[in-house]
């Protein structure tokens, strides 16, 4: 995959006046036509305004109708696991080997070595604002379809709970990076009479719909690994198969979208300096796509989906769920002299304003 050209840490994003020179200096149509789609492209991504997103795009808050569920990606729970527990990466392995072999697996008693809160201070800023708000629990290494079955239960049991007065119960799914793919599946595929509820709309952030060529990279450099040992290895967990780019031509094929629900998207991108968290994936997102803009995990062109609200610059893969990287706030704020950056926190009310308008 990365045999040719610089090292993929090193490859750089073609400026786009060399390709409006080329243009200049052929009659090839084609040429011409790409250029200046390159150009829009760039100027799309460079003259944004920077804070335009996380600014009140309202004079007057109006909550969401229905109850927000916030969705986690991978890894993910109340909590962001960065480095699991062992008897997390034994279970996470014994079930890649037998799913059905449950006598195996190590009793999780003990905690995750290293994790932060998943969606810093979002419920309850919401709250504060009216809005009714549940975080979703699903495995944070299941695939797709244990994660939806999961999320399909715990949303019986909660409507459960609400539907006192016996009245039609809807959601609005507010979903971080893989979790949009766990909802895109229960609303398509999950039978509609195995739930108690409706969804009124889709929020997606960072979502790989396209795939994301980090788990391109992963599943190639551990299929390498199984080839080395004549393919007797353990396989990965399926979510990372799942997350690639060629499995989500066909995720999409057949999770087509439900013309009851409203479907909005919003993607980030940002440029990693040496401090940065993504810096690695980052470079082997840009290697691969040849520059696309991404943020350390999904490109800008893989998170559309619906109606594209719009993208989030300087933002990586977990500033967008308010988990900024210290260290790069107190390097800009101290050695750049830069002032803090305006708190992502009002994305989230901007999304369930947008909501509360559209009647969901």
């Amino acid at each position: 995959m990365f045999s040719t050209g610089l090292p993929f840490w090193r490859k750089q994003k073609p400026a786009a006046p060399s390709l409006r020179k080329i243009a200049a200096s052929t009659n090839d149509p084609s040429i011409t036509a790409f250029a200046a789609l390159y150009s829009k492209h760039v100027n799309t991504h460079t003259k944004e305004p920077a804070n335009a997103l996380t600014k009140p795009n309202y004079t007057k808050y109006t909550p969401p109708k229905y109850p927000v569920i916030l969705c986690h990606g991978l890894s993910g729970f109340d909590t962001l696991i960065l480095i699991p527990s062992i008897s997390m990466l034994v279970n996470v392995i014994v079930k890649a080997i037998d799913s059905n072999n449950s006598e195996n697996f190590v009793p999780a008693d003990d905690k995750n070595i290293l994790e932060v809160e998943y969606w810093t201070g979002v419920r309850e800023l919401l709250e504060s604002k009216g809005c009714t708000v549940f975080t979703a629990r699903v495995p944070p290494f299941g695939s797709i379809e244990e994660r939806a079955s999961t999320l399909n239960s715990s949303l019986n049991s909660i409507t459960r709970q609400l539907n006192l007065q016996n009245q039609p119960i809807k959601f609005n799914f507010i979903a971080h990076s893989m979790g949009g793919l766990d909802c895109r599946y229960l609303i398509s595929r999950i039978p509609q009479e195995d739930k108690q509820y409706g969804v009124a709309s889709l929020t997606t952030l960072s979502t790989p719909h396209g795939g994301s060529e980090v788990a391109d990279f992963m599943v190639n450099q551990f299929e390498k690994v199984r080839s080395s040992l004549n393919n007797k290895g353990p396989l990965l967990p399926m979510c990372y198969y799942q997350l690639t780019t060629y499995y989500a031509q066909y995720f999409n094929d057949i999770t087509p979208d439900d013309g009851n629900v409203k479907y909005f998207s919003y993607g980030a991108y940002f440029s990693p300096k040496w401090y940065s968290s993504f810096n690695l994936t980052w470079s082997i997102i840009n290697y691969a796509t040849d520059g696309e803009p991404n943020d350390g995990m999904v490109t800008v062109k893989s998170s559309h989906w619906g109606k594209y609200m719009g993208t989030l610059p300087n933002t990586d893969h977990l500033d967008i769920i308010n988990w900024r990287n210290r260290v790069h706030d107190t390097f800009e704020q101290l050695i750049r002299n830069k002032e803090a950056p305006d708190s992502i926190l009002q994305l989230y009310l901007n999304i369930t304003h947008n909501l509360g308008q559209n009647g969901c």
